[in-house]
């Protein structure tokens, strides 16, 4: 099953839910997860979690299963992703959209996340303006978006570059605007990291990301070579 209407997400639900699928999606949420926790004001198994933009549930479902969080929601603007996304988590799912003035929710959030969804905003500020009403007092926003470094803008050379094809990035920024962004808002930045896998251009990821394993660093952790990461991730708190 696919949304042929959500053009952000080119695969199908069958290739996400596969174990080599879940494995992946393990690898770039867990991660998000385990910095997270600490900073919640309850046990993560207790808290209460919004996620939006919710692609085919399955950050709702490691939630689930790995975690043992039952108070999970979830807000897509896609009726099909919803229906698709119900046969992947047990996760209350609402239609909304992150424009709208009202959220179809009543109660407060420990933390709302949002990956990958920002860069498709025409004002951005509108999610982290939003966000604040909907959550209890100190609670958490996790946020990623694409990393636009310089390895984001290589992009553009033939043969290196892996194009970037979505016509919906209409908010690609550096990760200094998103910084400005969620503090003119009112957020306290409680971590930032680059991260997720080396990607952007052909070939050099690859190799370094090998020869750098074989000596036990992370890519993610050097300074310059985590530019080629994928995402920039914020953790906020609320004030």
């Amino acid at each position: 099953m696919k949304d042929d209407a959500n053009i952000t997400f080119s695969h199908n639900l069958e290739a996400v839910s596969s174990d080599d699928g879940m494995r992946f999606q393990r690898e770039k949420f867990c991660p998000r997860i385990e910095k997270a926790k600490d900073f919640l004001g309850v046990p993560i198994a207790d808290a209460r979690i919004l996620d939006i933009g919710i692609g085919y549930g399955s950050f709702l479902n490691i939630l689930e299963q790995d975690y043992g969080i039952r108070n999970l929601f979830g807000m897509d603007p896609f009726p099909k992703s919803l229906e698709i996304s119900r046969k992947n988590t047990n996760a209350d799912l609402r239609q909304g959209d992150i424009d709208d003035k009202d959220w179809p929710f009543s109660e407060p959030f420990d933390m709302i996340t949002c990956f990958d969804v920002v860069e498709h905003l025409e004002k951005p500020s509108v999610f982290f303006t939003r966000s604040a009403r909907y959550l209890k007092p100190n609670g958490l926003v996790l946020v990623t978006t694409p990393n636009k470094m310089l390895p984001y803008h290589m992009r553009k050379l033939p043969f290196i570059g892996k194009p970037d094809l979505n016509p919906t990035h209409i908010n690609v920024r550096v990760p200094e605007y998103w910084r400005r962004l969620a503090i003119g808002v009112g957020y306290k930045i409680l971590d930032e990291w680059m991260g997720e896998h080396l990607t952007h251009i052909n070939f050099v990821p690859s190799i370094l990301s090998a020869a750098l394993n074989k000596i036990g660093l992370d890519p993610r952790k050097i300074t310059g070579l985590n530019h080629f990461q994928q995402s920039f991730c914020l953790l906020l708190r609320k004030i």
